[in-house]
């Protein structure tokens, strides 16, 4: 029995025949398929919303001043300035509008999508194979979480479009030894940077994909020397800006990264290699694992991952044996996966769950469908007489005026079938792809579940729609983020509704809310995003019952726990005429208006330690209370009273026997 390819001929019908199908029907399906994947990521947008980075950056675009140490302020590994001013400029334009976002979100898609066809294009020519590596591209579920969570977003589907746009204006400089290629390339390597130092790789992949294409002409190390000045070029871009990254990172401010111990590295690779890069390979996983504030986790069911690497390893094995070619092919796939996605995230995330994020394998997905269709397809070689010479490009080396670019549309050098009315299919691409799809329309199904779309949604509602209706005369005092919204890993201040809620007001309000002043009214928000009244959790000072805080010399001093980001003050009292006092800790001062008529007053406390001392002129006040620390809801969602189960350290209430001073 012959263990040959098994080939069927498929004819199509009159219409599929004609000239204008034949001339505009791949681009017409590329288009549709393009349409049926932005409707496909846009359903997922539906069901995300803002959370974790994506607060810190919009809540610091507000409360930052715009300039460099805003740009170049390295966030957890990240040096990103194109990112954090694209948010600048859509926070002033829609502060949290996620429909300005999704639009952003789909439009790098888009952008992505036809950088990666116009590629396919010069390689493999208007082929409908071309179809297939676009279609793994769109539907991939290791680009769920990229094409859904903001922050990711901002770093991910740059780097895409400028990494395939880097591909194309390289095989473009391959076939023509054009400068301007040469020069587009390392442009678009220079935009990359500017949203994710992960771009440093472009250069490297552009330097195996010209090896891959001209090393049958010029060998391995002719066809690396062929472009000697243009990778020097993009040494010098790489040296500049990890200069600058180091520059950066040692800044104020700045969050590096810490290299794991060995054993945590080989349990990150062990997870990632061994589950999660096989199961999003092949269109799963099938259901999801635990959930993050930016979404859920691949699921490691052993069953899944041992029918994802049965799958990988036929591919590659059935390929290879039909495609000789297709070695160095998955080889560039293989080493990309293993640098760039295994190594070097192993380095700066070793978090407990960050080998089971889709998202780390998603900036690897240019070179995989790249690296698919060069194995799928015969790619254009070189036309003779078209290339440069050793001395460099010759003049006439593009084409003669009025004929097309090879590589722009010209015909593959292998000849298609004869008469163009049959074309020879492989049985087993459509079935895969079709298979390859409905599986990753499975997956993406569980995935959606695991968003925080709706509840995220309700709380920035809840807030939006509660601070539109304040009093004028009401003090807004910070609370924290729920977690759910951002985990407590992230800098205190970036956790403060002060600043993450701040962006959802404009002018006045905007600064009562990111910089609140005294009141005799304290608000503040809940878990569910409502407005609520306030009471302080922390250290207090209190005098017996009907009875006053002593004065010495006109002064209360009250000995409390050191201040931290957020905590404010209150103070009970008992005055018959508006009266200002003077309040002192660790040598900074504030005057603060005792009003008839009240009670008790708020104000921030500054971020200090040492008594609290308030100097009430010629005794005329008598103080009853003093509390600081953090403001939390006087009562919570279901509506008993409660004394609030603070950490200390968040609070910055102070010893853990502090208690709570109710608003009575």
């Amino acid at each position: 029995m012959s263990g040959g390819a098994v080939e069927v001929e498929l004819r199509l019908p009159g219409w599929a025949r004609s000239a204008s199908v034949r001339r505009h029907g791949l681009a017409v399906t590329a288009a549709l398929l393009l349409l049926a994947g932005l409707t496909f990521k846009g359903w997922l947008l539906s069901r995300s919303y803002f959370a974790e980075d994506d607060i810190v950056f919009i809540g610091r675009a507000v409360a930052e001043p715009f300039g460099w140490d805003h740009l170049l302020r390295v966030h957890i590994g990240h040096l990103m300035p194109g990112s954090l001013a694209l948010v600048r400029v859509m926070t002033a334009i829609s502060p949290y509008g996620w429909t300005l976002v999704s639009a952003v979100i789909l439009a790098l898609c888009a952008a992505a999508a036809l950088a990666l066809y116009r590629l396919l294009r010069l390689l493999c020519g208007a082929r409908p194979l071309i179809l297939v590596p676009l279609a793994f591209f769109l539907f991939a579920p290791a680009n769920f979480q990229a094409g859904t969570w903001f922050a990711a977003a901002l770093n991910i589907l740059p780097l895409q479009v400028a990494m395939l746009m880097a591909m194309c204006s390289q095989v473009l400089l391959i076939r023509t030894g054009g400068l301007r290629h040469a020069l587009a390339g390392v442009a678009w390597t220079c935009a990359g940077l500017l949203f994710f130092e992960k771009a440093l790789l472009i250069p490297p992949v552009l330097l195996f994909l010209t090896v891959l294409l001209s090393a049958r002409e010029h060998g391995v190390i002719g066809a690396a020397r062929r472009h000697l000045g243009l990778w020097a070029a993009h040494l010098a871009v790489g040296g500049v800006y990890l200069l600058g990254y180091v520059l950066a990172a040692g800044r104020a401010g700045g969050q590096g990264f810490a290299l794991p111990d060995f054993y945590t590295a080989a349990d990150y690779a062990g997870t990632f290699f061994g589950g999660t890069v096989p199961t999003l390979l092949v269109g799963g996983p099938l259901s999801w694992g635990g959930e993050t504030t930016a979404g859920p986790l691949v699921a490691h069911r052993p069953v899944e991952v041992a029918v994802a690497w049965l799958v990988l390893a036929a591919v590659v094995a059935g390929t290879c044996r039909g495609r000789p070619a297709a070695v160095p092919a998955w080889s560039l796939a293989a080493g990309y996966l293993l640098v760039a996605d295994g190594l070097l995230i192993m380095i700066v995330r070793t978090g407990p769950w960050s080998a089971s994020e889709s998202r780390y394998i998603a900036d690897a997905m240019p070179v995989l469908a790249v690296c698919l269709a060069l194995v799928l397809m015969p790619w254009r070689d070189l036309p003779p007489g078209t290339g440069p010479s050793p001395r460099g490009p010759s003049p006439r080396a593009g084409p003669p005026p009025g004929e097309a670019l090879p590589g722009a549309g010209a015909p593959p050098r292998d000849p298609p079938p004869a008469g163009g009315s049959a074309r020879a299919v492989s049985l087993s691409v459509l079935p895969a792809v079709c298979a390859y799809v409905a599986l990753a329309l499975v997956s993406a199904s569980g995935f959606a579940r695991g968003l925080p779309g709706e509840a995220n949604r309700a709380y920035f509602a809840a807030a939006r729609a509660d601070l539109a209706a304040l009093g004028p005369e009401t003090g807004v005092y910070p609370a924290l983020l729920p977690d759910r919204l951002m985990f407590p890993w992230q800098a205190m201040e970036d956790r403060l509704t002060s600043r993450a809620l701040s962006p959802l007001a404009r002018g006045a309000l905007r600064e009562r809310i990111s910089r609140p002043g005294a009141a005799h009214r304290a608000v503040t928000f809940d878990d569910r995003g409502h407005l609520v009244p306030a009471t302080v959790f922390g250290g207090y000072v209190a005098a017996p019952a009907g009875s006053c805080l002593p004065l010495r010399g006109g002064t209360a001093v009250a000995d409390l726990p050191e201040a931290r980001a957020g905590n404010i003050v209150r103070v009970d009292y008992r005055v018959s005429r508006d009266t200002p006092v003077t309040v002192l800790r660790d040598g900074r001062r504030s005057e603060v208006l005792l009003r008839a008529g009240r009670d008790r007053v708020y104000f921030p406390a500054e971020i200090a330690r040492g008594p609290v001392r308030i100097s009430v002129p010629g005794g005329s006040a008598c103080l009853r209370a003093v509390v600081l620390g953090a403001a939390v809801p006087e009562r919570p969602a279901g509506g008993a009273a409660r004394a609030p189960a603070v950490p200390p350290r968040a609070a910055g209430g102070g010893p853990a026997g502090a208690v709570s001073a109710g608003a009575g």
